[in-house]
């Protein structure tokens, strides 16, 4: 399937992928700022860099933060552990072969669904981390992704036309004041 909205909220669309969920893996949660608005019983943030989950946004006991490197999930889940894996804003920052590969290892772990935010195309980031916690390294963008890209790996595609924008200080810097808004893609696969 493959369609396109115009939406300036997300997070709608995300959770109605995730509405049937009581589990969720967040790979590459960062400070974990959505993780709150799942609405499943057990969420775990999994973020390489340390200091996003010290300084995490989150409250909740139910959200678990766990300090790992999202390309060794499978050994540290199961198959089949949680109902839902989700990378919102991190795919981006594998290359194209990891991120496939990182794909695959989700799509195991994950009882029914993996879920994936990511900009359409290559959206250039390097040498900036706007929460300001020296991760740097870790916001570098290393892939850009297009519809088809998911659509032979079997995902739905949504496209959310025009979602990136010169209010975001990450789309300026690499895109400049003026620049056309560029899409966001949400793919989704039942597994």
């Amino acid at each position: 399937m493959y369609r396109e909205i115009q939406v300036k909220d997300f997070l709608p669309v995300l959770l109605e992928q995730l509405k049937f969920s009581d589990s969720i893996l967040d790979v590459g949660s960062g400070t974990g700022a959505l993780l709150e608005r799942y609405e499943a019983a057990v969420v775990v943030g999994l973020d390489i860099h340390r200091p996003y989950l010290l300084h995490r946004k989150y409250t909740s006991p139910c959200i678990i933060p766990i300090h790992a490197n999202a390309s060794h999930i499978d050994k540290l889940f199961l198959p089949g552990t949680f109902s839902a894996v989700t990378l919102i804003d991190s795919l981006e920052h594998f290359t194209m072969e990891e991120g496939i590969e990182l794909l695959r290892k989700a799509e195991i772990i994950a009882s029914n669904r993996v879920v994936v935010f990511t900009p359409r195309g290559f959206f250039p980031q390097e040498g900036t981390d706007h929460f300001h916690l020296q991760g740097e390294y870790y916001q570098r963008h290393w892939s850009g992704w297009e519809p088809e890209d998911f659509m032979k790996l079997g995902y739905s595609v949504t496209v959310l036309k025009g979602f990136h924008h010169a209010e975001n200080p990450a789309f300026r810097e690499a895109f400049g004041e003026d620049h056309a808004p560029l899409d966001a893609l949400l793919a989704c696969k039942t597994v």
